[in-house]
């Protein structure tokens, strides 16, 4: 079967065609040179932002480690090292009961009220439960120590889900989907509404995006060895969940 040569930005048939509407060979010529490169210009911006996303994407790292040379380290920059990861390891060994996934489900409820006008539990969310698989997806890359006097400071790469962005895109699905069916604020919800709600959210949470934040951690000496300062850590966590009041 014949079939017709496709027109492209190039081609001869483009070229008539301009030609046909009054221009000129040559000013159909630089027309059509224009019009490619315009094209060849966007498609290559669309391959940079988009190779840029999924590189941001591939950059976080699915497993915690120490990213210097460990075994070159003095035994107190060691010492402060090894205290800094033990604290992050008990904290991704139960994530639901540390403390962190305690501030992370306070902050939920707060978040939730101020956008929705409900709790976790009207809507059927588990907030601790909610804030321990939050903690378990922080990743960790112990970087740098550096010592002055009793206290060393620990410097590590931390990539965590944004809460701050999972609020806000569950919230828009949210309050329409309230709005089509009559909910009022603070309105308890039948176990229907909280199945649709809680779908809402999952979906909102497994999609967050990941951040990448810098954190100088500071530890002091004592007689039992370094020692984290515990809330000052759990706030800089927090920060690096984008889950601040």
């Amino acid at each position: 079967m014949y079939e017709k040569s496709p027109v492209t930005m190039n081609s001869p048939k483009m070229r008539e065609n301009l030609r046909a509407r009054g221009f000129s060979r040559r000013t159909a010529v630089v027309l059509t040179v224009l019009i490619a490169v315009f094209l060849v210009v966007n498609v290559v911006q669309f391959a940079v932002r988009f190779g840029s996303s999924v590189s941001e994407r591939m950059d976080a790292p699915t497993e915690d480690g120490i990213a210097l040379p460990y075994y070159e380290l003095t035994a107190d920059e060691q010492a402060a090292v090894d205290a800094k990861g033990e604290y992050l390891s008990a904290l991704k060994e139960d994530p639901s009961s540390s403390d962190l996934a305690a501030e992370l489900a306070g902050w939920l409820e707060a978040s939730l009220r101020q956008d929705l006008r409900h709790t976790p539990e009207d809507l059927g969310i588990d907030a601790k439960a909610w804030a321990g698989q939050m903690a378990s997806r922080l990743t960790y890359s112990i970087e740098d120590v550096e010592l002055s006097g009793d206290v060393a400071t620990v410097g590590m790469r931390v990539w965590a889900p944004q809460a701050g962005e999972i609020v806000s895109e569950a919230s828009k699905g949210m309050n329409t989907y309230f709005y089509n069916q009559g909910v009022r604020d603070g309105e308890p919800l039948s176990e229907d509404l909280q199945e649709d709600v809680l779908r809402t959210f999952e979906t909102a949470t497994e999609s967050a995006p990941v951040e990448e934040r810098l954190l100088d951690i500071a530890l002091t000496r004592s007689e039992d060895g370094f020692a984290v300062d515990e809330r000052s850590l759990e706030r800089d966590l927090l920060n690096a969940f984008d889950a601040v009041v």
